[in-house]
């Protein structure tokens, strides 16, 4: 069986059916799950399943009741970021998937994920990740203890700061600072950081690190219909496998990125943020 491709929304952003589509084009033999609410069941398709999350939500309610909020954002999304995990654990569980490749809604995808090497890229983005079953229930249950027992919170505080993960002073508990702790005191594998050979999986377009950049994002580049970004100190070309458009504007970009409308014409073409159009290079 192919490998299912799961995102989890409960808004109807214009971009969520780029990020869809996209996945099922790249993965034409998986299926593709929305988990979702009533106002963006439109969007199930051929290939596109939309499932009502309302009907996974128990251990999610559960949970709640210790939640204990410490972040800049809102209360409601902060927490959500956490159920996310228990709603898609039961999920699989109901459903009897032992794994599967876990995207967030602003995340395009240009890789078949089924693929076996994709395997050891588990847990380490919490916005594009393979996941088995057993490991999410592993990490559910160890993001309940830390909210549960009173002694681990602190903890978990301090293991915040220690990330970096802090603005104006406030630390910013998250389900990242959990992935994060999770893969590095009980995965017991070696971090990717999403790089595959020469190809990776985009941690955010506005970081461009170590690749070229324009506008302060990462310079795309298509060939052939693929996309690329360039290395810096090489000067080579590295393939996505994805591209992550964290942020409002960034999301605003993302139709120009469904395969669709990328070119395939024979040469070399950058995504002009500024025009928001492909331009040839010369």
């Amino acid at each position: 069986m192919s490998l299912p491709i799961i995102f989890m929304h409960r808004g109807d952003d214009d971009y969520l059916a780029y990020s869809l589509r996209q996945a099922k084009l790249s993965n034409p033999q998986s299926p593709v799950y929305l988990l979702g609410k009533e106002a963006n069941r439109k969007h199930a398709a051929p290939g596109i399943i939309h499932v009502p999350l309302d009907s996974y939500m128990q251990a999610a309610q559960m949970f709640a009741k210790v939640y204990r909020h410490m972040h800049v954002m809102s209360y409601g999304y902060n927490l959500f970021c956490f159920q996310r995990w228990f709603i898609l654990r039961d999920f699989m569980r109901k459903n009897g998937l032992q794994s599967c490749f876990y995207l967030d809604s602003d995340v395009m995808l240009y890789a078949n994920v089924n693929q076996p090497e994709f395997q050891s890229f588990s847990m380490e983005f919490a916005w594009t990740s393979f996941i088995d079953l057993n490991t999410l229930d592993r990490f559910c249950n160890m993001t309940m203890q830390y909210f549960v027992n009173p002694q681990m919170f602190p903890v978990l505080v301090q293991k915040t700061l220690e990330f970096d993960q802090v603005i104006e002073g406030v630390p910013l508990v998250s389900d990242m600072v959990l992935f994060l702790l999770y893969f590095r005191s009980y995965s017991g594998r070696q971090h990717t950081h999403g790089s595959f050979g020469d190809a990776f999986f985009d941690e955010n377009v506005n970081r461009p690190l170590w690749a070229e950049s324009l506008a302060g994002k990462k310079k795309v580049y298509a060939i052939d219909g693929k996309l690329f970004c360039k290395d810096l100190a090489s000067g080579t070309f590295k393939r996505l496998y994805s591209l992550h458009f964290q942020g409002l504007t960034a999301k605003s970009y993302m139709k120009d990125f469904w395969f669709p409308h990328i070119p395939h014409e024979p040469g070399i073409y950058f995504y002009d943020y500024a025009a928001r159009r492909w331009t040839e290079q010369t």
